[in-house]
């Protein structure tokens, strides 16, 4: 084992059920009362180790499987491998027995699988299910004891009530390379597990909460697979913040409408208030994720605003999903922010199970929106292509420690400073909405140029349904074509992220046989126009990953061109336009410039330099296609 060191909304993991079991069972010993002690060989490794400990990876597994010998509504089972190979975890809770999404087996991999029904189990198919994940920043580990804690009152008969409300995914440890990267010095602002815990980002660096969309790593294209079989309806994803010191222990913050789908939006609106006054009532002091708008002046207030679609909180609501970032305050004793955690998913699972149908429901008219939208028929609507944080804020007190602010030994610049203990609440605006800050005419699908791997990747990782075009056609399509690309100046995520002018018009162009056709009309479509429309901060171009599309590849020598132009000039109207051109001096003095000039008029011209592999289609194309992978 490693020793270690009021405005609310909010959502937690869908739930959706589960194929049939099979195999044998094991044998349910009988429950034990809620007020029996735990026997020492049945508490958790942070319990046997006063909370100074986490569990190594192993450890985790072997209380996993001691425990699912003692309870047979749970199956542990493994869903990829992460870079290093360690298998992937996933425990599954199911009062029915149901622990594997129906027709997954028969699924080809990639492909959006239809909802299970769960072979005529009625009421496996009715529950929702819900998704809670844990140590996507391995070194943030609260949400893994806390669900040990919750397995293992469940297998000794208590809180049994909630195996009534859902079909519960969990995933113990998700970036298990991350996990094993243990020491007491990864978390300089953590109190706690004191003598050690994991690393935040997984062995080749990548950042598994900045890769939902992209799917860059093993661990992320595992985690959406196992969405596309199972379909959560509801999403946790437990965390710990650093930064500002305050008395909240548990912190919270999911995307609201119009970010959030409307449904998804009520259903928050409706349950998560409930949610966190049983928390408190519990014994635990909870406010709103706290980010200072200035890191020196908390009176200036705070935002809990999710961001886009790269994080959880972002992603799963382009799904229909509801979405709850959990983070507990770090600078809080490891037991409190572990139990907190616990008594948070036991309220949530609690209020879920009063109205289990409405979760459920709250998706299927998402999803079914975002459908009726996208049909050929249906009238003109927008998407939305970015969002950023709203200027809109609600008044909150806010209970900071005392604070300070002295000028930095280190920086000689002021540094805000607390006195722990001394709570001095104060009034703040707090900023927690989302506003669209680019929307688009909503097009009818997207047609993807054969020839372009690592688009195809992904959306055949998404699970998008996808055509391909068997016969060479002609249509109308929306192009864009992009110009004065901007790298960054660093790398990130080890990629080189690009910005670059969009400039879109209609062109009448061949399509070939091969391209893909992905169509608006599925639930998913609003995360398509996120990984392909280029201004989209999370798009496959943002992120460098078409950055080819910028480069010249053939080129013209001077004394060809020379001739090329001298005939051209005696076009009196292309004539004009160059002396015009000259007008701009600084052109004029460039003779880059000026031979790029020609050159685009010239037939010699490659006219894809720049050209996005990717078109819009505004009217229902008439292609002739067969269903791809």
């Amino acid at each position: 084992m490693r020793l270690p060191s009021l405005c609310l909304w909010g959502a937690l993991i869908s739930l959706l059920p589960a194929a049939p079991a099979r195999g044998a069972t094991a044998v349910q010993e009988p429950p034990m009362p809620q007020t029996s002690p735990i026997p020492l060989e049945w508490r958790t490794p942070a319990e046997v180790a006063g909370f100074r400990a986490t569990p190594s990876y192993d450890e985790t597994l072997a209380f996993l499987k001691k425990l699912q010998a003692r309870l047979p509504e749970m199956a542990l089972r493994f869903y990829g491998s992460s870079g290093e190979g360690r298998p992937l975890p996933v425990v599954i809770l199911s009062k029915e027995k149901v622990f594997s999404p129906e027709h997954e087996e028969e699924g080809e991999a990639g492909r959006r699988l239809e909802r299970p029904d769960h072979a005529g189990n009625d009421e496996a198919a009715r529950k929702p299910v819900v998704l809670i994940q844990n140590s996507i920043h391995a070194g943030e580990i609260d949400g893994n004891d806390a669900c040990l804690l919750l397995l293992r009152d469940l297998a000794f008969g208590r809180r049994r009530e909630l195996l009534d409300a859902a079909t519960i995914l969990i995933l113990p440890i998700y970036n298990v390379d991350g996990h094993e990267r243990v020491s007491p010095w990864n978390r300089p602002n953590q109190n706690g597990p004191v003598d050690g815990m994991g690393f935040r980002t997984t062995t080749n660096g990548l950042d598994l909460n900045r890769d939902h969309v992209k799917l860059d790593s093993v661990e992320a294209r595992s985690l959406v697979a196992l969405v596309n079989a199972w379909h959560p309806d509801l999403h946790v994803d437990n965390h710990v913040t650093d930064g500002v010191d305050h008395d909240w222990v548990l912190t919270w913050s999911w995307a609201e409408a119009p970010q959030a789908p409307a449904p998804v939006g009520a259903w928050l609106n409706a349950h998560m208030p409930a949610v966190l006054r049983a928390t408190e009532k519990a014994g635990h002091r909870v406010g709103p994720y706290v980010d200072l708008k200035d890191r020196n002046d908390p009176t200036k207030g705070f935002s809990s605003w999710v961001g886009g679609a790269r994080y959880s909180t972002g992603y799963f609501p382009l799904r229909n999903r509801p979405s709850v970032l959990v983070e507990t305050h770090s600078y809080k004793p490891y037991q409190d922010r572990v139990l907190a955690t616990r008594d948070f998913l036991v309220a949530l699972l609690a209020e879920i199970g009063k109205d289990p149908a409405a979760l459920h429901e709250a998706v299927e008219q998402a999803e079914a929106h975002t459908v009726a939208l996208g049909r050929p028929d249906a009238p003109p609507s927008e998407v939305v292509v970015s969002w950023t944080e709203s200027e809109q804020a609600d008044p909150i007190r806010l209970p900071l420690y005392e604070t300070h602010l002295p000028t930095s030994v280190v920086t000689g610049q002021p540094v805000l400073t607390y006195t722990r203990g001394k709570v001095h609440e104060i009034e703040v605006p707090w900023y927690h909405r989302s506003k669209a800050t680019m929307k688009l005419p909503r097009p009818r699908g997207y047609l993807v140029l054969p020839g372009w791997p690592q688009i195809e990747a992904r959306l055949a990782g998404h699970g998008f349904r996808v055509e391909r075009v068997t016969d060479p056609a002609e249509l109308d399509v929306e192009t864009m074509r992009l110009a004065a690309p901007e790298p960054a100046k660093a790398p990130y995520q080890g990629l080189t992220a690009v910005t670059a002018k969009v400039a879109r018009q209609t062109e009448h162009r061949k399509i070939p046989a091969g391209a893909l056709w992905v169509p608006a009309d599925q639930p998913d479509f609003e995360l398509a126009v996120q990984l392909l429309e280029p201004e989209s901060p999370d798009s496959l171009l943002a992120w460098g990953l078409l950055s080819t599309v910028f480069e010249q590849k053939e080129y013209i020598s001077p004394q060809v061109l020379e001739g090329i132009v001298a005939e051209k000039l005696k076009d009196p109207k292309l004539a004009a336009e160059w002396q015009e051109a000259l007008k701009d001096e600084a052109f004029a003095k460039d003779p880059a410039a000026r031979s790029r000039w020609w050159y685009r008029r010239t037939p010699y011209c490659d006219e894809t330099v720049g050209l996005l592999p990717v078109f819009r289609v505004m009217r229902a194309p008439g292609l002739k296609t067969r269903p791809w992978r």
